[in-house]
C-alpha cells in the first residue's frame, strides 16, 4: 500500500515505452506471478499513463483484481500475505476513512484517485470475507509428480476440504477396488495430517466410496497420495427365476439378471476431498478406575436409542 501512496504525484510524458508497456502491466496483474512490490509497481505504471490510456486500461485492471481476488484459495493467501505483517482485516477497515483521505491529498486526477479507492475496496472486501475463516494458514510444500496433476484447491472460502482432482479417466466396476493415484506428493509438519475424505454430492449419486473413510495421510509420508475408492454395488443385485414342473422334477429358470453399475471418474473431474487435521499426541497414563473422573455418562451401544 505504501509503495502507491508514495508514487510520483504528476503522470510522466507519454512515450513509445509507456504504449508498449499497457499490455504487460495487465498480463503481470492478471496472472499474479509477480511479488507484492513488483504488483504495485505495476498499478503505479497504470496511474502513471496519460488519462486517456487509463481510462482504457483501469476498467480492465479492476476487473482482473475482482476476478482474481473471487478464488478462495488467492483470498486465502492474501489474508496469509497481510497477517505476516502483523496487519489485520480490522485494522484495514478502520483506517479506511484515513486511507481515502490520504488518496485525495494525491496530485492525481479525480479519476484516478477513484480507481485506487475502488482497488482497495476490492482487496479489503476479499480479506474481510476470510475473517474468522482463516485465522490460521499451515503451508505444504507439495510436489506434482505426474504432468496432468493438479494442485488441491478450495471450491469456496469457507470449505473445510480440498478438492482432489482425478489424473485420468477411471471406471470402477461393481464391487471393484481400486487405488487411484493423485499425482502429487506433499510434506505434511510434524503434528498435523491430511484426511481423505468423500465428496457427499458423488457419495449421494452414485456406489463409489472412499473405503477406509478417511484415509490418513501421515506427517512422515512422503509418496505419491492415493485413494482408496470401491464400487458398493454388488456385482448381481437381483436375480428373477421361474419354477418349471416336469412330472416329480421340479426345476428353475433363470428369467432375468440385475446386474451392478460401472461408475467412471472423469480426467479432472473432483472426487475427493483432503482435510487438514491436527494431531496431538496421547500419553496415557494408569488410574485403578475411570468412572471417578468427570463425565461418565454411562450406557454403552445403543443406550441413546434411535431418535
Amino acid at each position: 500500500m505504501a509503495e502507491i501512496l508514495n508514487m510520483p504525484n504528476e503522470s510522466k510524458p507519454v512515450t513509445k515505452e509507456d504504449i508498449s508497456n499497457i499490455h504487460k502491466v495487465m498480463e503481470k496483474i492478471t496472472t499474479n506471478t509477480e511479488s507484492d512490490k513488483n504488483m504495485m509497481d505495476s498499478i503505479a505504471e497504470v496511474l502513471a499513463l496519460p488519462d486517456d490510456q487509463f481510462e482504457i486500461v483501469a476498467p480492465g485492471v479492476l476487473q482482473a483484481y475482482r476476478q482474481t481476488l473471487n478464488n478462495p484459495n488467492d483470498k486465502i493467501a492474501l489474508t496469509q500475505a497481510l497477517n505476516a505483517t502483523g496487519y489485520k482485516a480490522e485494522d484495514l477497515t478502520e483506517s479506511f476513512g484515513q486511507l481515502f483521505e490520504e488518496i485525495d491529498k494525491m496530485e492525481l486526477t479525480f479519476t484516478k484517485r477513484d480507481f485506487l479507492k475502488n482497488l482497495f475496496s476490492i482487496i479489503a472486501n476479499a480479506i474481510n470475507e476470510t475473517e474468522g475463516i482463516a485465522k490460521r494458514t499451515i503451508n505444504i510444500p507439495i510436489e506434482l509428480c505426474n504432468p496432468s496433476a493438479r494442485i488441491p484447491q478450495y471450491a469456496h472460502i469457507s470449505d473445510s476440504g480440498l478438492d482432489i482432482y482425478a489424473l485420468d479417466d477411471i471406471t470402477i466396476k461393481p464391487g471393484e477396488t481400486v487405488l487411484v493415484p493423485t499425482g502429487i506428493k506433499v510434506a505434511i509438519p510434524s503434528g498435523y495430517e491430511l484426511q481423505i475424505r468423500p465428496k457427499s454430492g458423488r457419495a449421494l449419486k452414485t456406489k463409489l466410496r472412499i473405503a477406509n473413510t478417511p484415509g490418513t495421510i501421515d506427517s512422515g509420508y512422503r509418496d505419491e497420495i492415493k485413494v482408496i475408492i470401491e464400487n458398493v454395488d454388488p456385482p448381481i443385485k437381483d436375480i428373477t427365476y421361474e419354477e418349471k414342473i416336469d412330472g416329480d422334477k421340479i426345476t428353475l429358470e433363470v428369467t432375468s439378471i440385475l446386474f451392478g453399475s460401472s461408475y467412471t471418474i472423469g480426467k479432472g473431474e473432483k472426487f475427493a476431498q483432503l482435510v487438514l487435521a491436527e494431531t496431538p499426541k496421547v500419553a496415557f497414563y494408569r488410574a485403578e478406575s475411570v468412572d471417578v473422573f468427570d463425565g461418565n455418562r454411562e450406557g454403552g451401544f445403543g443406550s441413546t436409542g434411535l431418535k
